[in-house]
Parts: structure tokens; C-alpha cells; sequence
């Protein structure tokens, strides 16, 4: 059967067995239809075929797998005002006062990436220097994590905050030692000021568009979206299924739901999770998602704790620069042990999101309740995040069959949160590799739009290397081989979403998703993999993204 696509020449990665030198893939329709030395391959050449030959220097792997990034709101982000490129206070303030001359006054300024540790000063804007910067306009920044904002004056008072004005649960509002809020916004009390924006409307046809474009320049197909939910309710379901169904975009969704997209999939009853395409893809759909082979679901959100920049993750100790501080969990532990019970014992999949090490342990303890009340083989339930461990967690993690939805390109572009932490934690801060060597599954990705770039290279190199971007290494024991990471940012992201028959490796009858790298990935340099560059990327046999 001749292929209609042949990539020869490079070395090949199959992920699931060992890498090929001199080798070529052939690709028939969206399925791949052999893997084999190129020479091999030259028998699947027909009059029809599309060769294309590429360096031996270069390497052919599957698509990366982004398991847990936000299409949606990386969407909305770049409708507001990039604050990543800031170094400090007053570069943020600059950035602001910029934005102001395109906006009529009393209009909204929305920021996004703003983070504190990244600027010279080490500290967020106060109220008093947003007020002076922006006297005619509310403002709201985001920071980079998504779990903090910062308002002015001119915000607090269209949300109606005053020094009255209680804490939400799950939320806190910052005071000063008047009692009066400062401006910053700590997890639920962000929507306190959120609801009341006017934000003009997105056009998400061309927004998602153009999304998908940067996604395939870094060679991502597949992706976890982490929260489907959180930016419009079940607007956001109505959304990929109108845009990511059929495979227009080219890129496979796997839905992770949140807030009334869980609700409604929880009220459509069992959601009969299992490998698609292996007996579980008659069960698909049963959630009230109409699904294809580029858009599934399956998994429920929930959230554990916040975040170590904004010091609201959880730990059981102090962090090392605020004593006193610990984070604080999001909910009891009854609770979160209820709300998983009920997601587990519906068939679900779950994810919790839990940062701290106290979350961590939460999160397991809640996943364990589960499978002892109601023992599922294969349920394959989540932790995201994981940044901070302790001794024991990793041994859990591998014998309840928890995944570690992990993300290593935290490792460069965030190290002022991870020396945030105190000498017990410190050297179990990103500890993928006593994840691994426990035996347990990481699935890795970028939570995109939280950091300056979501690239999986540069991911893959801060796993191996422990290198932050200002040169820094990072517990350099806790890092992962190149193969380790690699597999991490495609098959484990295939498993992670019950896929791992059809994606996330090179093989006779998966799905043609695959990326063509400009560089060695069998033995490179470890201090050249962020360097390197994607030639090409397939999905679905078809050619989305080329150099």
C-alpha cells in the first residue's frame, strides 16, 4: 500500500522503542503506516507519494502533548496588556501609562503577566503607585499564575470593596494594618472585581485560529484544556465544539472540566472513561460533549490550593522568605474528599490541582478515599502541577496510579517562586525526577498563558539541565534523562488523557501527528536543546506548520 507521506532521512523517536538513525516514516491518510530504517521505507513509495527528505542531524518524534496548557484563555490574553517582558515597578507602571492614550477615559485596563519575582524590586506595584499612574482608569493586573491580581482605588470602587467588604470564600483580600485593602487580590476574591469588567468581545474563530498557529510552530497537536469553564461557563463547551471538533484547527482537545461545564457533564451521568479507540470510545459522549477523534472528554477540575508565587500554595512549613506563612488550602479536606468521591464514583477522571506539598498530600488522600469506597482499575486520576513534595509522596503517587501532570518549563521561567521555599522544601521543589524513579507517570505541558513562552523544547531542556533563565540550577538531582523528559511531552500526555493507543508515539496505526526538529534529540547536548527549532509539524497526516 503505497503511503501518501514519506519524512526519511532524519533519526526517529518513537517514544516506545528504541531511536532509529537513517530512518523514515510513512503516513497514509491521518494514520502512520510504518516506521522502519528509510531504506525499509522506500517500498512504500508510490506515484503518488510526497517525499520529503531531511538531515540525518534532524529528529522525527511525535507531536508534543501539552497536558495541561488554556487555549481559551490564552486567547483572551492577547486581546489585553503583556506585562511579561517588565522588569521592574516602573517598567510596569510605563507599560500602563502606554496603554492609556488607545483607551477613552474611565475605560478598563486589563494586564496579564505581571510577576513580581521577576522585577528588580521583588514586590508587586502598590496601591498608592497604581493610583498615581492611572488616576482615570480602573485597573486589574493579573499575575503570571492566575491566582493574584492587583486593582487600584479607581477598581475597588466599581467592585464596591471597602474595609466592610469580608473575605469570599476561598479568597482573601490583602489588608494593611488599617484594615484597608491594598489592591491585592488573593484566588476568589479576584471575581469580586472581574465580574464588574466591560472587556470587549473576542472573536474566538480567529482568535483560536491564530492560536493554533503558535501551537504548531512548537510542535503541539494534542492538548489538556485545564479548566473548560473558566473563561465563559458553558459558553467555552458550545466554543471547542464548534471549533475544535472536526479537526479544523488541528489540534486534539482533551476537556478538563471546571465550574458549569463539570456541572453539566456531572448531570449527563457516567462518562464511561477508557482508552479511545480500544473498546472505551462507544462509552465517549456519554458526559453531554459531543466528541470526535480531535476533541474528547472525560475529567473533572477541582482545586486544592493556589500558588507559590503568591504564596497562597499550601506547605507544611514556612516559606523561607515570609514566616508565618504557610498558604493555606482552598477547601476542607471533607469537602474536596466529597466533591472527588462523587466525580469517581460517576466514572470520571479527576484532576486537582495542588501545588504545595500539604495540597499534594491532600489531593492523594482525597484520590485514595475514592478508589478504597469504590476501587476503579485504570482510572488514571490527576494531580497538577505537583511543585512541591515531600519524602513518601512519590512512592504514592506510583502505587495508587496517580499521574503527575507536571510542568518542567516552570523550572526556567519561574525559579523566584521555587526559592521561595524553606531548607526542608527547597530540595523537593519541581522534583520530577523522584517522580520518575518512583515509578510514577508525568505528564508534562506548560499551563500556557502563565509564563513568557509555552515552548516544549525549552520545557525538555529545564528537566534535563535544572537551569532557570537567569543561569541559576535548580536541585539539579531532581532532573529527568532526555528521553524521560521527552517521553514526559508526548506519551505521557496520551496517557494522561486515556489516548496512549493513538497518540503520543510513532507507530503503524497511531495518528500521523507528528514534529520535525532541527537538532540530534538521540544524544544531543543537553545545553542546546532549548536552541533548537520545529521544521515541521503534522496533525492528522496533514502538514499545519513548516519553516
Amino acid at each position: 500500500m503505497p503511503a501518501d507521506l514519506i519524512l526519511t532521512g532524519a533519526a526517529v523517536c518513537p517514544i516506545q522503542s528504541a531511536p532509529i538513525r537513517n530512518a523514515a516514516v510513512a503516513i497514509r491518510g491521518d494514520r502512520i503506516l510504518a516506521v522502519d530504517s528509510a531504506e525499509a521505507i522506500d517500498a512504500f513509495v508510490g506515484p503518488a507519494t510526497r517525499v520529503i527528505r531531511l538531515s540525518p542531524a534532524h529528529a522525527v518524534i511525535p507531536a508534543f502533548n501539552d497536558s495541561h496548557q488554556h487555549l481559551l484563555s490564552y486567547v483572551r490574553s492577547r486581546s489585553r496588556v503583556p506585562l511579561w517582558e517588565t522588569t521592574s515597578v516602573a517598567g510596569v507602571l510605563d507599560r500602563l501609562r502606554a496603554e492609556v492614550r488607545r483607551h477613552a477615559p474611565g475605560s478598563w485596563i486589563v494586564a496579564v503577566g505581571h510577576d513580581q519575582g521577576r522585577l528588580a524590586e521583588r514586590r508587586h506595584p502598590t496601591l498608592a503607585e497604581l493610583d498615581a499612574a492611572l488616576p482615570d482608569h480602573p485597573v486589574l493586573i493579573y499575575r503570571a499564575c492566575s491566582h493574584v491580581a492587583l486593582a487600584n482605588s479607581a477598581a475597588l470602587a466599581r467592585a464596591g470593596i471597602t474595609a466592610a467588604t469580608p473575605d469570599p470564600p476561598g479568597g482573601r483580600l490583602e489588608r494593611d494594618a488599617a484594615g484597608q485593602p491594598t489592591g491585592v487580590l488573593l484566588e476568589a476574591a479576584m471575581a469580586l472585581v472581574s465580574r464588574v469588567i466591560e472587556a470587549p468581545a473576542i472573536d474566538w474563530a480567529s482568535g483560536l485560529r491564530e492560536a493554533a498557529h503558535e501551537y504548531h510552530r512548537r510542535g503541539i497537536v494534542a492538548v489538556g484544556e485545564a479548566a473548560l469553564g473558566h473563561v465563559a461557563g458553558l459558553r467555552d463547551l458550545e466554543l471547542v465544539t464548534s471549533l475544535v471538533r472536526g479537526g479544523e484547527l488541528g489540534l486534539r482537545m482533551y476537556v478538563i472540566a471546571y465550574g458549569t461545564v463539570a456541572q453539566h457533564m456531572l448531570r449527563e451521568g457516567r462518562a464511561g472513561v477508557g482508552e479511545w479507540g480500544s473498546g472505551g470510545a462507544g462509552e465517549w459522549g456519554r458526559a453531554g460533549v459531543a466528541e470526535d477523534s480531535w476533541l474528547r472528554s472525560g475529567c473533572i477540575k477541582f482545586f486544592a490550593d493556589g500558588t507559590l508565587g503568591g504564596g497562597t500554595a499550601w506547605l507544611t512549613e514556612d516559606y523561607g522568605d515570609e514566616p508565618g506563612n504557610r498558604g493555606w488550602p482552598l477547601l476542607p479536606a471533607e469537602e474536596l474528599n466529597a466533591q472527588v468521591a462523587q466525580a469517581h464514583r460517576a466514572g470520571f477522571q479527576v484532576a486537582i490541582h495542588a501545588i504545595g506539598d500539604a495540597a499534594v498530600a491532600m489531593a492523594l488522600d482525597a484520590i485514595e478515599r475514592a478508589l478504597e469506597a469504590w476501587p476503579r482499575s485504570n482510572h488514571r486520576h490527576r494531580v497538577e502541577h505537583v511543585e512541591v513534595i515531600h519524602p513518601g509522596l512519590p512512592e504514592r503517587f506510583a502505587a495508587l496510579g496517580a499521574v503527575a501532570a507536571v510542568q518542567s518549563c516552570f523550572t526556567y521561567w519561574e525559579e523566584g517562586d521555587v526559592t521561595r521555599l524553606g531548607p526542608g522544601l527547597a530540595p523537593w521543589g519541581h522534583a520530577w525526577g523522584a517522580l520518575q524513579r518512583a515509578g510514577g507517570v508525568l505528564a508534562n505541558g506548560s499551563d500556557n498563558p502563565v509564563l513568557p513562552d509555552f515552548a516544549p523544547l525549552q520545557g525538555i531542556a529545564a528537566a534535563v539541565t535544572r537551569t532557570a533563565h537567569n543561569g541559576l540550577v535548580l536541585a539539579p538531582h531532581q532532573a529527568l534523562t532526555i528521553a524521560e523528559a521527552l517521553r514526559s511531552y508526548t506519551w505521557g500526555g496520551a496517557y494522561a488523557s486515556f489516548a496512549e493507543r493513538e497518540q503520543g508515539a510513532l507507530a503503524p496505526g497511531m495518528f500521523a501527528d507528528i514534529a520535525v526538529i532541527d537538532g540530534d534529540l538521540i544524544s544531543p547536548d543537553p545545553a542546546r536543546i532549548a536552541e533548537m527549532q520545529v521544521m515541521m509539524t503534522i496533525a492528522g497526516g496533514r502538514v499545519v506548520y513548516a519553516r
